[in-house]
């Protein structure tokens, strides 16, 4: 190569590094402002998934949006729904949101949903009105994590009422919600606090604002309640435990209740 052109091939070289590097900062920012959002299907082994405002390694998301649903009819479905989420270092997410619900008819069907949940470095910080899990049918599943920190992560979530509720035999209910471990930080503010069940062989689990290594967390929610009517049904509660880590926890009444026969409640509160 011709030694007059290389310094300037060393600069176009550089140039093009600095674009790259540029083009790749420019892109983990986003910010989104949209109306409502929906997700509908009719049949079987159907799968709906959504991804809103989540950040990771340094990328920083920004979303204001109306109500967000996911709708399913039929067997073997499945929906996944994730709002706000931060991992890795410096990720940081900004969410403002209406109404979170999901819903599903049939059998065999599952729910997961994460809400501003903290991991790594990373910042999360959500609001949204109420959050609804509704299932009917047999064998399905309810899941739901909002507000939980792990390693280093901060979590900041407002939310109206949480509701979960289902209509059959055989289901399952999960609810976490702003639990620590590690380093983790969360602060979570929410309404009522609600688990249906109507059916048998049905299982409700609430754990809320849990600490364990050296989390802190800091919950502040309305009334708890759970509620099932059938046979062989558990109901378990666990509300500012702490295993090392720090807790703090404000609640109003907390409630479980039962009609028929060779069912179980469990409750457990501020043990360490």
């Amino acid at each position: 190569m011709n030694k007059s052109i290389r310094p300037a091939v060393a600069q176009l070289a550089v140039l093009a590094a600095a674009c790259a590097a540029s083009i790749a900062f420019a892109q983990s920012q986003s910010k989104v402002q949209v109306q409502d959002i929906n997700q509908g299907q009719a049949g079987m082994l159907n799968t709906q998934s959504m991804d809103l405002g989540n950040a990771k390694d340094g990328g920083k998301a920004q979303v204001t949006a109306g109500s967000v649903t996911q709708g399913q009819a039929g067997m073997l479905q499945r929906q996944n729904l994730s709002i706000g989420n931060a991992s890795g270092k410096n990720a940081k997410s900004n969410v403002k949101a209406g109404a979170v619900v999901q819903g599903q008819a049939g059998m065999l069907n599952n729910q997961d949903l994460q809400i501003g949940n903290a991991s790594g470095n990373g910042k999360s910080n959500v609001a949204v009105g109420a959050v609804v899990q509704g299932q009917a049918g047999m064998l399905n599943n309810q899941q739901a994590k909002i507000g939980n920190a792990s390693g280093n992560g901060k979590s900041n979530v407002a939310a109206g009422a949480v509701v979960q509720g289902q209509a059959g035999m055989l289901n399952n209910q999960q609810l976490e919600l702003g639990n620590t471990s590690g380093n983790g930080k969360s602060n979570v503010a929410v309404g009522a606090v609600v688990q249906g069940q109507a059916g048998m062989l049905n299982n409700q689990q609430a754990k809320i604002g849990n600490a364990s290594g050296n989390g802190t967390s800091n919950v502040a929610v309305g009334e708890v309640i759970q509620g099932q009517a059938g046979m062989l049904n558990n109901q378990q509660v666990n509300v500012g435990n702490a295993s090392s880590g720090s807790t703090t926890v404000m609640t109003g009444a907390i409630i479980q209740g039962q009609g028929g026969m060779l069912n179980s409640q469990q409750v457990n509160i501020g043990n360490k």
